[in-house]
């Protein structure tokens, strides 16, 4: 059930021992045209956008990997400007390519290291 349909369950009881104009006489439900089943709907859109953000967003994020790559290069140089000038004349000596870390979700970095407090005398 969705956050609008369960709100206009609780409420369109209400709204017809009120007689509010929202619900249909004959029906007994909400009229399609009418601010409540307007309020309804949107609800409900905006629960399922958020449920999007917060969910699927995340899961995007958490597959999407990261890697941090350093190569040490051996270049002749007087100065270290010079030697930077010449990285593409240099001879590799060291490649290492890692995953870049990715931060704990707060379901992961369980109990929080407790605080302590000066001793009072």
């Amino acid at each position: 059930m969705r956050l609008g349909d369960a709100i206009a369950s609780v409420a369109t009881p209400i709204a017809r021992t009120l007689g509010l104009d929202c619900i249909d006489a004959i029906t007994g439900a909400l009229r399609p045209d009418s601010g409540c089943a307007k309020r309804r709907d949107w609800l409900n859109e905006f629960a399922g956008a958020m449920f999007d953000y917060l969910w699927t967003s995340r899961k995007e994020i958490q597959q999407m990997n990261q890697y941090i790559v350093t190569k040490q290069i051996a270049v002749e140089a007087e100065t270290p400007e010079e030697a930077v000038s010449k990285i593409n004349e240099g001879t590799t000596i060291s490649l290492n390519v890692s995953q870049r870390p990715q931060p704990m979700q707060p379901q992961q970095q369980g109990v929080r290291p407790a605080t302590i407090l000066p001793q009072q005398k």
